[in-house]
C-alpha cells in the first residue's frame, strides 16, 4: 500500500478549510487489510475535524476512473507520495503517463480548454465582476492551476519559474503573475478565516471586512474597500490575460505542421502586418520599435477585418508602450484611426478589450489610466469603471440600431461614441465626476483634433450624461413648466439626441438590474416632450388642453355620453397617464366606493401592477406602503392621483421578495389587510416588525448613508422632497408615516429602485395647501426623514 496526497494537498496548497485529498493505493493482494488500515488512517483525521476527501483504489481503478473523469486526471498531476510502498507510487505514475500524457498532448489540451471555457461561462467570463469568484472565475486560482497543469503535460515544465526559464513568460510577466497569485492566496485564506468555512466568492460584506483587515483606508475620493477591490481586479486581470496568452501560445504550438507558415496561409494587410489563421500578426516584433504608429494600425486592421490580434503582436505592443509620446497622441492620422475603431460595429468590444489589456488605451489616453480596475462599490454596477465604459461603447451600437431616427439627427457621430467611452472619465477623483469628466473629455477631444463645435458637444454630453435619467425617474413629466425649464438646458436637437442615446446605453451597460421597459418608456417620454419644445412647435402647455379634451370625449363615449361624474374633477396629469378605456373602468369602480377599497392586480411578467381605488384620507399612501411590505411585496414605482371629488387612484409597480408567481400571491389577504388598515383596525407597526424576509433580502453589510434633499425650485406648485437610502422592505412605510405625522399631503410620488438603492421623490404641500418654505421646519422634516429611512 501507499498513501498519496492529491489535489490541493498534493500541490502543498492548503487553505484553512480546504479538503484533505488522500488516495490509499493498494495491490489486490492486501484487500483483506484495507478496512483496518483505512480506519486507522481516516478516523483520527475526521475526529480532528478535518474535511477529508478520501478514496481507496488499485492502479487499474485509478486508470479507469481517470479515463472517465478529467478532473481525476489533473488531480494525479499533483500527486505526492506521503508514505508506504514507493515502487507502487512510481508504477502508478508511469502507467498514468503512458496512458494519458505520452502522445496525448493535443487531446489533453483540448479537454483542458473545454473545461476552462465551461468554467468561465459558469463562474464568470470576466475578471472584473461585482463579486468575483476567487477560485473558479476567469483570472482566479483555477486558471493558474490550468496553466501549470498544461505546461507540465505539453512542455514537461515543473513550475511557474520554468515558464520564465523557457521563454514562454518574460521576466516582468512572470513577476506580475507570481505577485497576483500570492495576493489571491492571501485573499482566499482570509475568506476562509472570516466565514469559518470553505468560501471562494468575494461577496460584498466580505470585501469590506477584508479591506479593513488589510488596512485599506479611504483616500482620494475612494472608500477603502474600493482601493482594495481595485487591487483584486488588477490581480485577477493579470492572471486572466497571462493565462489567455499562454493558452493561445499552446494552441499554436500544438497546431504546427509542415506548411503552417506557407504563403498560401496568410494575406498581407499592410507592410509588416499579415492576417493568418484569423489572427493579425507582425512579421517582425521590431517593426513597432522603428514605427510606433504600427500599434494603432494593428488595432485598426483588426477592427476592419473582424479578427483578433495575435498574442505575440499584443506582447510586442505591451513592451513598446514607452514609444507612445505626445507626438503620437496628437497625430491626426492616428486619431482618425482611433475614432474609426470605436465606431466600428464588427468587434469593437474585443478590440477595445485588447487595447485595455495591453495597456495601449491608457498610454494613448493617459486620463484613462486613472480608471484601470477602478471598483464601484454598489450592487448594480456589474463592471469596474474601465470595463463599464468599454461595455457602453459596445451597447451603443444596439441602441442606435433601435433608434435610427434619433441617431440621424447627429452631424458628428464620432462625438457620441467618444462620449460613451469617456462619460465616466471623471470618476475616482474627490469631486463631481460629471464636471471633472467634462473638462477631461474636452482636453482629450482637443488632443484628438476635434473641431470646436464637436468639443463643445462632447463636453456637454459628458457633463450632463445623468440629467435625462435622473429627471425621468424623479420628476413629474406632466408638469409643462418643468419640461420647458428642462428644454432650456439644450441649445439644439443634436445635443438632446446625443444625450438620450448615451443615457440609454449607459443604463444598459451598468447592469441587468438598472434597465427595464418602464425606465425606457420614461426616458423616451421625457425626450419627446423636450424635443417638442426644442422643435419650436406647440409645447405641452399650449397643446395639452386639446389632447385632454379629446380624452374626455373618448371617456364620455365609453358611457354612451352619460358619464356618472364630472370629468373636470379629474386632474390633467391623471388623464394623460391612462388610456380612456382604463379611466372609464376606474370611474365605474369609483361608483361603488364608500369606505371600501378596490384592489386590481395585474401580471406584467417581470413585475406586477396593483391599481387601488378608494376615498382619499390622511395617511392613505402610508397605509398602502405598509400593507405592501406586510404582504412581502417590494415597491418599485408608485403613481398617486387624487380627484377633486375625493377619490384616490394609486397605481403601484411591485414584485414579490420571494420571487413567487403572480397567481401564487394571496391577493385576497392583501385586500383584506388594506381594508382593515384604512379602518384603523390593523397594527401595521407591530405587524411589520414580525415580517420574516428571505435571507437573500436581508442586508448583510453596513447600510448606505441616507440623504434627504428638500427644495422648492423643481415645481411651481409643490415642494419636492427626495429621499436616497438603502432599498429595504417597509422603507416607504417609514418615510410616508413621517410625512403623515407632519400633516404633509402627498400629491405625487415617484419611486426609483436600483437593486440596493431606492430614490423616493414626493411632491407635497403642507396642511394649509401651501409650499413648505420655513427653514427651521424644513430642517426638522429632513432630520426626521433621515431617521425614518435609516431604521431597519
Amino acid at each position: 500500500m501507499t498513501l498519496i496526497a492529491v489535489g490541493g494537498y498534493g500541490r502543498g496548497e492548503l487553505f484553512p478549510f480546504s479538503d484533505i485529498d488522500l488516495l490509499l493505493l493498494h495491490e489486490k493482494s492486501v484487500s483483506d487489510k484495507l478496512n483496518s488500515v483505512a480506519e486507522a488512517l481516516f478516523y483520527p483525521l475526521w475526529d480532528a475535524g478535518l474535511d477529508v476527501g478520501h478514496s481507496v483504489r488499485t492502479i487499474k481503478d485509478c486508470l479507469n476512473d481517470a479515463a472517465k473523469d478529467f478532473f481525476f486526471q489533473v488531480a494525479f498531476l499533483d500527486a505526492r507520495f506521503i508514505s508506504g510502498d514507493v515502487a507502487l507510487f512510481s508504477q502508478l505514475q508511469n502507467k498514468f503517463r503512458k496512458k494519458f500524457i505520452d502522445g496525448k498532448r493535443r487531446e489533453f489540451f483540448e479537454e483542458m480548454t473545454r473545461h476552462r471555457d465551461e468554467r468561465h461561462r459558469h463562474f464568470g467570463q470576466h475578471s472584473y465582476m461585482l463579486e468575483p469568484q476567487i477560485k473558479e472565475s476567469r483570472g482566479g486560482l483555477r486558471d493558474i492551476q490550468a496553466v501549470l497543469w498544461t505546461s507540465k503535460v505539453v512542455f514537461g515544465l515543473k513550475d511557474v519559474a520554468s515558464l520564465c526559464d523557457s521563454g514562454i513568460l518574460s521576466q516582468p510577466e512572470h513577476d506580475r503573475f507570481v505577485e497576483a497569485w500570492d495576493h489571491l492566496i492571501k485573499i482566499r485564506n482570509r475568506l476562509h478565516y472570516i466565514t469559518g468555512r470553505r468560501t471562494d466568492q468575494l461577496f460584498f460584506e466580505h470585501q469590506e471586512e477584508i479591506a479593513k483587515a488589510f488596512n485599506f483606508r479611504p483616500s482620494q475620493g475612494l472608500m477603502g474597500v474600493e482601493h482594495f477591490m481595485r487591487k483584486v481586479y488588477g490581480h485577477l486581470q493579470t492572471v486572466a490575460v497571462t493565462s489567455d496568452l499562454f493558452f493561445e501560445h499552446v494552441d499554436e504550438v500544438l497546431a504546427k505542421k509542415p506548411g503552417f507558415f506557407s504563403k498560401e496561409k496568410y494575406k498581407v494587410l499592410a507592410p509588416g502586418i499579415v492576417e493568418r489563421n484569423e489572427r493579425i500578426h507582425l512579421s517582425s516584433p521590431e517593426l513597432i520599435s522603428s514605427s510606433p504608429r504600427t500599434m494603432m494600425q494593428i488595432f485598426s486592421l483588426a477592427a476592419k477585418s473582424g479578427v483578433q490580434v495575435h498574442h505575440q503582436a499584443r506582447k510586442a505592443i505591451a513592451e513598446n508602450l514607452d514609444r507612445i509620446n505626445d507626438e503620437f497622441r496628437t497625430d491626426p492620422s492616428i486619431a482618425k484611426q482611433f475614432l474609426t475603431i470605436i465606431q466600428q460595429q464588427k468587434n469593437t468590444g474585443s478590440i477595445l478589450e485588447a487595447m485595455l489589456e495591453t495597456g495601449f488605451l491608457a498610454a494613448y489616453i493617459p486620463e484613462f489610466g486613472h480608471l484601470i480596475s477602478l471598483a464601484q462599490h454598489d450592487i448594480y454596477h456589474v463592471y469596474t469603471v474601465d470595463h463599464h465604459l468599454l461595455q457602453t461603447v459596445q451597447v451603443l451600437h444596439q441602441v442606435i440600431d433601435t433608434h435610427q431616427n434619433i441617431y440621424s439627427l447627429l452631424t458628428s457621430p464620432q462625438v457620441l461614441f467618444l462620449a460613451a467611452l469617456l462619460h465616466d472619465i471623471g470618476k475616482g477623483y474627490d469631486t463631481n465626476h460629471s464636471d471633472k469628466g467634462a473638462k477631461l473629455a474636452a482636453q482629450i477631444g482637443s488632443r484628438l483634433g476635434l473641431a470646436a463645435e464637436e468639443i463643445a458637444l462632447l463636453e456637454f454630453t459628458v457633463r450632463n450624461h445623468l440629467f435625462l435619467t435622473d429627471t425621468a425617474l424623479r420628476r413629474d413629466l406632466e408638469d409643462a413648466a418643468f419640461i420647458k425649464s428642462c428644454a432650456k438646458k439644450f441649445s439644439s436637437l443634436e445635443e438632446l439626441a446625443a444625450l438620450i442615446l448615451l443615457s440609454i446605453a449607459d443604463a444598459m451597460a451598468t447592469g441587468p438590474t438598472v434597465w427595464n421597459d418602464w425606465k425606457n418608456t420614461l426616458l423616451l417620454d421625457l425626450y419627446l416632450k423636450i424635443a417638442l419644445v426644442l422643435d419650436q412647435k406647440e409645447g405641452p402647455g399650449e397643446n395639452s388642453s386639446l389632447g385632454i379634451d379629446w380624452i374626455r370625449d373618448k371617456i364620455t363615449s365609453e358611457f354612451d355620453n352619460q358619464c356618472p361624474i364630472q370629468l373636470n374633477d379629474l386632474p390633467d396629469d391623471y388623464l394623460l397617464n391612462f388610456p380612456p378605456a382604463q379611466i372609464a373602468e376606474h370611474i365605474r369602480h369609483s361608483q361603488v366606493v364608500t369606505d371600501s377599497v378596490t384592489v386590481i392586480p395585474k401580471d406584467k411578467t417581470d413585475h406586477w401592477t396593483i391599481l387601488i381605488i378608494t376615498k382619499d384620507r390622511p395617511g392613505l399612501l402610508t397605509k398602502i406602503c405598509g400593507v405592501t411590505a406586510l404582504n412581502s411585496l417590494e415597491l418599485l414605482a408608485a403613481q398617486v392621483f387624487t380627484w377633486s371629488n375625493g377619490i384616490a387612484v394609486d397605481s403601484l409597480d411591485v414584485r414579490s421578495v420571494y420571487e413567487q408567481a403572480h397567481a401564487d400571491q394571496n391577493w385576497k389577504s392583501f385586500t383584506t389587510d388594506l381594508s382593515q388598515a384604512l379602518k384603523n383596525r390593523l397594527g401595521l407597526e407591530y405587524r411589520l416588525n414580525n415580517v420574516t424576509l428571505p435571507l437573500a433580502k436581508i442586508p448583510s453589510r453596513e447600510l448606505q448613508q441616507t440623504k434627504v434633499v428638500i427644495h422648492n425650485d423643481a415645481s411651481e406648485v409643490f415642494t419636492v422632497m427626495e429621499v436616497y437610502t438603502e432599498n429595504r422592505l417597509g422603507i416607504l412605510y417609514n418615510v410616508c408615516r413621517t410625512l403623515t405625522d407632519f400633516r404633509i399631503n402627498i400629491f405625487r410620488a415617484k419611486i426609483a429602485t436600483q437593486s440596493d438603492q431606492v430614490v423616493d421623490v414626493f411632491y407635497v404641500l403642507d396642511q394649509e395647501g401651501q409650499k413648505i418654505t420655513d427653514k427651521a421646519f424644513i430642517e426638522e422634516i429632513k432630520q426626521s426623514l433621515i431617521f425614518a429611512a435609516s431604521r431597519k
